[in-house]
């Protein structure tokens, strides 16, 4: 069974991308236990070889080529799903890469008579970028961590009020989701201000090795009690509040109430307010008052 888990452990490595020897068995030490040198690699290298796969050393890596495992897509599904991709990497500017990088894997997993099939019948798909600029996984990422970790970020940001773009140091609260756009709640020490930034105007961020204690941001966030129906529930679960931490008490009927700490009542307001019936705001009290403000507003607006 020990070569069986080393030669599949290596096909799980090399699936993910091209890998030098010296990397491959740090893997197998790091993330399954395993420790061998490079004669018994040959070997796994070899016995998948023999399986079928073509395996290429190019640059001092090693490198999964083709792989003799066919998906069973019928004919249509692997038409829309490699038409999809394949039109799309095209005009993605961030996730493109990615986007091409995962349709040439399904070109080679595809049998061949269904991939004759997908070329002659392609369908062109249009994209229209759900942000302008659109944003950057790498930033998200990066705030997420900083954000995890109380580490101080130092971000290159385009404000609209002023117009310019300027590198800035703040301490990161927290990254969440609101009107179909990531936004950053952070601490800006030069203002002495809580303040929220538009993620896709992030063109750089560098997590600095400085700490910050999270107490008094969190004291800031303000808290939130929400009722869900229970299609509403089974729709978006615990994510009708943007908090990591929110906790979710299902009720006997289905329904359940989530409770957690929002750092923009603003938008939490019209993003529940979306939902309509399906959801009922309990608590806290500021966003229960600014709720009832909104729908007032709103209400007068027909009156």
């Amino acid at each position: 069974m020990g070569a069986t888990l080393g030669t599949l452990a290596v096909l799980k490595i090399l699936s993910e991308g091209a890998a030098s020897r010296e990397r491959l068995l740090a893997r197998l030490e790091e993330e399954f236990g395993i420790g061998r040198d490079e004669r018994t690699l040959r070997r796994y290298v070899s016995a998948l070889r023999e399986a079928g796969f073509e395996i290429r050393s190019h640059s001092g890596k090693l490198e999964l080529v083709s792989s003799p495992v066919r998906l069973p897509f019928d004919e249509y599904e692997a038409l829309a799903a490699l038409s999809l991709l394949e039109s799309v990497a095209g005009q993605e500017p961030v996730y493109g890469g990615h986007l091409a990088s995962a349709a040439g894997k399904l070109r080679r997993a595809l049998p061949e008579g269904v991939l004759k099939f997908v070329d002659r019948g392609r369908v062109e798909f249009d994209l229209s970028p759900a942000s302008d600029p659109p944003e950057d996984p790498h930033v998200i990422d990066t705030l997420r961590q900083a954000a995890y970790r109380n580490q101080r970020i130092e971000m290159h940001y385009y404000s609209l009020s002023s117009g310019e773009s300027r590198w800035r140091v703040v301490e990161p609260v927290r990254v969440y989701h609101a009107q179909r756009a990531h936004r950053l709640y952070a601490y800006d020490p030069e203002s002495n201000e809580y303040r929220e930034f538009r993620v896709n105007r992030i063109g750089e961020v560098k997590m600095l090795p400085d700490k910050f204690s999270p107490e008094a941001h969190t004291r800031q966030l303000k808290p939130a009690r929400v009722w869900l129906n229970e299609k509403t529930f089974a729709a978006y679960g615990k994510y009708v509040i943007p908090d990591p931490h929110a906790t979710v008490k299902p009720q006997d009927d289905g329904t359940a109430i989530v409770e957690g700490s929002v750092a923009n009542i603003f938008w939490t307001v019209r993003d529940i307010a979306a939902l309509g019936p399906g959801a009922r705001v309990l608590g806290g009290p500021e966003l229960k008052e600014e709720f009832l403000q909104f729908l007032r507003l709103t209400l007068n607006q027909y009156s």
